[in-house]
């Protein structure tokens, strides 16, 4: 049998992959090292190895070669390899590390008939993890462009991280999930960009138990991440089959805090009112009226103020008196909102 160790590091005998550790080219796997060609060896030796069996380990017999007669007058010899036996070739040095060693046995054991493993190779960072092809930029970059942007709460980059936003786009743009970009979507829609999604989520400031109304639903990117951070999620989106393929994602990864409904947006969703946040994902000149009906005292809204294109994406906060601006948190572009309360239906550009 062949048996394989490994050298040091930055030789061919240790492990590497595409991620960038030492050994083997990109797209290598890891495997043994090359067999080294045979030797002719004498079918007999005088006397016993280092180890009292093989010669430093490092036998490359063919699993159906046999051995020679010994000659007819000699006293019966124990099997090669045995405590004790013959060697069966002269000792051979090696250089240190090089694939010629092999594991043997000092006590004069044999070496079990079994190959030995290679080196477990350490799995790669949670947040490494591709999107199709594996080739391209992961959750890890989202998080990266989400700290550039401003974001500091690790509540929400740790929910940035663990949603697969190729989960929720198209198939066709699975391969540009993971870039800090818009997506195109069905009617002329676009998803968030996700750097712009964790900081307004970070402008809720949830804390965990919150049910949280969310206009514009998409394909369930935003609503994903809500819900790792929320008690419960209402979601509204306009459009039945964007709403429909929202609610298939969003069962296949497992989350089951969240309801989407079809309807319009500016409306709320009142039979399940009050809520503790609110987050509307186009844009409107003003706050819709029944919004901050059904936002309880104390609660957060967060909305991009502007006529669809260039807005100032803005915090709100609930008060006795009514609703009050509290900050700017970035500018931005969105599409419009469309509803009763918004731009009229069939006005899209």
């Amino acid at each position: 049998m062949r048996l394989w160790c490994p050298g040091p590091r930055g030789t061919s005998g240790i492990p590497g992959n595409a991620a960038g550790r030492p050994g083997l080219p990109n797209g290598s796997m890891p495997g043994r090292a090359p067999p080294e060609p045979p030797r002719p060896e004498p079918p007999w030796d005088s006397g016993p190895g280092p180890s009292g069996g093989r010669s430093g380990g490092t036998s490359h017999e063919s699993p159906h070669e046999s051995w020679p007669e010994p000659p007819r007058n000699a006293s019966p010899q124990p099997w090669p390899g045995r405590s004790g036996g013959p060697s069966r070739q002269p000792p051979r040095e090696s250089p240190p590390g090089s694939s010629r060693e092999r594991s043997g046995s000092a006590s004069g054991k044999p070496s079990p008939e079994r190959r030995p493993q290679a080196p477990p190779v350490p799995s790669p960072d949670r947040g490494a993890r591709r999107g199709p092809g594996a080739a391209g930029p992961g959750p890890e970059d989202l998080v990266r462009a989400a700290r550039a942007a401003g974001v500091r709460d690790e509540r929400v980059l740790e929910a940035l991280r663990s949603v697969p936003r190729d989960a929720f786009v198209p198939r066709a743009e699975a391969g540009s999930a993971y870039r800090d970009a818009p997506v195109p979507l069905p009617h002329g829609q676009v998803t968030t960009q996700p750097s712009l999604v964790a900081l307004m989520v970070e402008a809720l400031g949830l804390t965990g138990g919150e049910r949280v109304l969310e206009i514009g639903t998409g394909y369930g990117f935003q609503t994903a991440v809500l819900a790792r951070l929320a008690g419960e999620v209402v979601s509204v989106e306009r459009m039945p089959d964007v709403a429909g393929r929202a609610r298939r994602r969003l069962s296949r990864a497992g989350i089951g805090n969240v309801s989407v409904s079809t309807g319009d947006g500016t409306l709320g969703v009142p039979e399940r009112a009050p809520y503790d946040a609110v987050v509307v994902s186009a844009a409107f000149p003003e706050v819709p009226g029944p919004l901050v009906g059904q936002l309880r005292t104390g609660g957060r809204l967060v909305q991009p103020i502007g006529p669809g294109g260039r807005e100032q994406v803005r915090q709100y906060e609930r008060t006795p008196r009514g609703l009050v601006l509290r900050r700017t948190v970035v500018s931005a572009r969105f599409v419009r909102l469309y509803g009763v309360h918004g731009y009229p239906p069939g006005t899209e550009p």
